[in-house]
């Protein structure tokens, strides 16, 4: 059976957000370094630091009183993403929040940036 999107969270500690809308891909993958020797027929590569990406981008319906508390953060936090089958990502990360452009009979949103600054443990 598919699962689906609905039910998904993000929680700052222990504190489940609202509002959330969209969520970033989780996970990275591992720079390729080369170890390509003179005596090699083909290119060799091991598996490096994992790369994670730069930021961490999840979409909120605006809501002053949590747009406040996020923007106000100021060092490293501990961030949860649950998924609706019990699967969680933790891990922490710096963070910034920005309003989104709107238009015309539009929601408005916003995008908290997490930097994460740990590897992701998945339970």
């Amino acid at each position: 059976m598919a699962t689906i999107s609905k039910g998904i969270t993000l929680s700052l500690g222990e504190k489940a957000l609202t509002n959330l809308m969209e969520i970033p891909e989780l996970g990275g993958t591992s720079e390729a370094i080369d170890i390509t020797t003179l005596a090699d027929a083909a290119f060799q590569y091991t598996d490096g630091i994992k790369n994670y990406g730069d930021s961490l981008e999840f979409k909120f319906l605006y809501e002053k009183q949590q747009f406040t508390e996020l923007n106000a953060l100021d060092a490293a936090s501990t961030w949860k993403v649950a998924l609706p089958d019990g699967a969680t990502c933790t891990f922490t990360g710096t963070s910034s929040v920005r309003l989104e452009g709107v238009g015309v009979n539009a929601a408005l949103t916003y995008i908290l940036a997490i930097k994460p600054n740990s590897a992701m443990a998945w339970a």
